[in-house]
C-alpha cells in the first residue's frame, strides 16, 4: 500500500507499508515450521542441536540475500 506523506513533509516523499500474516510452530528440539500464504517452511538445525530433517535457519537467509 503506497499512502501520501502528511502535509508537513515534502510533498514528493511517499510511505510505504506491506502486512504479512504467517502462522509458526515450535516442533521437537530446534525444528520449526511456519504457513506463509498457503506455503510452509520448515527449517531444523544439524546434530547435535537439531535433528537435520530441514535446512538451517541461515540457510533461507542467505538465500534471500541472492533473491
Amino acid at each position: 500500500m503506497i499512502t501520501p506523506a502528511s502535509q508537513s513533509q515534502d510533498p514528493d516523499i511517499v510511505s510505504r507499508s506491506n502486512l504479512m500474516e504467517v502462522d509458526a510452530w515450535t516442533g521437537d528440539r530446534m525444528k520449526k515450521q511456519s504457513e506463509v500464504r498457503g506455503f510452509t517452511i520448515m527449517c531444523d538445525e544439524r546434530e547435535p542441536m537439531g535433528n537435520d530433517t530441514a535446512p538451517p535457519p541461515l540457510a533461507y537467509f542467505a538465500s534471500s540475500i541472492i533473491f
